[in-house]
């Protein structure tokens, strides 16, 4: 695909490893487990938020978190990558917001986080998959929910978790040729 090219195999690398960055925050968005498990490697190590352990693991916590709220979006900028062969660091910026349950209160409270992700990947087998990462923060802020009711607009209309959101169906549709 890149030829003898060395800057067109690193341009195909990066983007690579930015789609893997991207299919985590979809991954999160609609609570898919498949996608999420798809960014790490088994042996992956995960340093993120109040968690210390493997990325795996760290997925099932993700779970647990995005599968209840009602609104989930998390949003990836500022990627930048330093390659060596196989390896590569990268660093980007993510953004999120959560519609959830306030614990001590029980009413909706909006949260929005935001920090960096740092990364180690390794590509294995011809895929970038993230081998270490370590999430820093930058901010957190917990808001009412506004008067504003988007929840009643018509079905396909809000986004949703996996399978019913309707990407999920875009991409079948390609699969089967439509």
């Amino acid at each position: 695909m890149t030829g003898s090219d060395p800057r067109l195999a690193a341009i195909a690398d990066k983007q690579e490893i930015a789609e893997v960055l991207y299919r985590y925050a979809r991954g999160c968005d609609r609570a898919d487990e498949a996608a999420l498990r798809a960014c790490f490697h088994p042996e992956s190590s995960h340093n993120h938020g109040g968690f210390v352990g493997k990325s795996w693991d760290f997925v099932d916590r993700a779970m647990a978190i995005c599968r209840p709220l009602k609104a989930c979006k998390h949003m990836i900028s500022n990627v930048l990558v330093t390659l060596a062969g196989d390896s590569a660091v990268s660093e980007c910026h993510f953004w999120a917001h959560h519609r959830r349950i306030n614990e001590e209160s029980g009413a909706e409270e909006d949260y929005f986080t935001g920090g960096r992700y740092l990364d180690r990947f390794e590509r294995r087998g011809g895929e970038w998959k993230i081998i270490a990462r370590i999430g820093v923060g930058d901010f957190e802020r917990f808001d009412p929910p506004s008067d504003r009711n988007m929840w009643t607009m018509p079905a396909g209309k809000i986004s949703g978790k996996h399978p019913s959101d309707p990407i999920y169906g875009l991409e079948a549709g390609m699969e089967k040729g439509k």
